[in-house]
């Protein structure tokens, strides 16, 4: 899949959203293991039966604007963390937080760019350390730049607005069956 195969909207990454979004609703080719296109076939089933219903996803941010930390305005590559608001489940008053760089794309308009994200919450290693038993399991990286972790995700219900033309880049996940918030 390349960017504007089944959609126009002149963003790669709205692009890429509408296709997820339209899947996902529903619910290649190439070399990639790890890739949005995968991902996406997996979430069909093209891949092996599944029952799968979410391409986890991450968003790299356009500027050092909406990148704290960043080196310059013309810095790509920082991964977006968005902060999302619900109200709690016993409190009339009460309300809860999530902070999450993981997300599921709700929605999308194709003409205007907005895209609704429901935010994952993460837990890298099942939060039992790093074999996911409490233990190292001696997997670093070394020489090699891939590493084994459990990553955990749960669907909060909280959702975001986005401008997706406001990202440069987007790094999906492969596809997970996810049960509702």
């Amino acid at each position: 899949m390349s960017c504007g195969e089944h959609f126009n909207t002149g963003s790669c990454v709205c692009d890429v959203l509408a296709q997820i979004a339209d899947e996902q609703n529903d619910s290649g080719n190439g070399d990639c293991l790890g890739s949005c296109n995968q991902s996406i076939r997996e979430l069909m089933g093209g891949v092996t039966p599944s029952n799968f219903n979410t391409v986890p996803f991450q968003l790299i941010c356009t500027t050092a604007s909406t990148s704290p930390g960043a080196s310059s305005p013309d810095t790509c590559g920082t991964v977006f963390q968005a902060t999302g608001y619900r109200r709690t489940h016993n409190m009339l008053n009460g309300i809860e937080r999530a902070t999450s760089s993981f997300f599921r794309v709700s929605s999308i308009n194709t003409e205007t760019g907005c895209a609704i994200l429901e935010l994952l919450c993460a837990d890298e290693n099942g939060g039992k350390g790093k074999d996911g038993k409490g233990k190292d399991n001696g997997k670093g990286k070394g020489d090699n730049c891939v590493e084994d972790f459990d990553l955990v995700l749960e669907r909060t219900g909280i959702c975001i607005t986005i401008d997706c033309t406001c990202f440069c880049g987007i790094v999906c996940l492969p596809a997970m069956a996810l049960p509702r918030a």
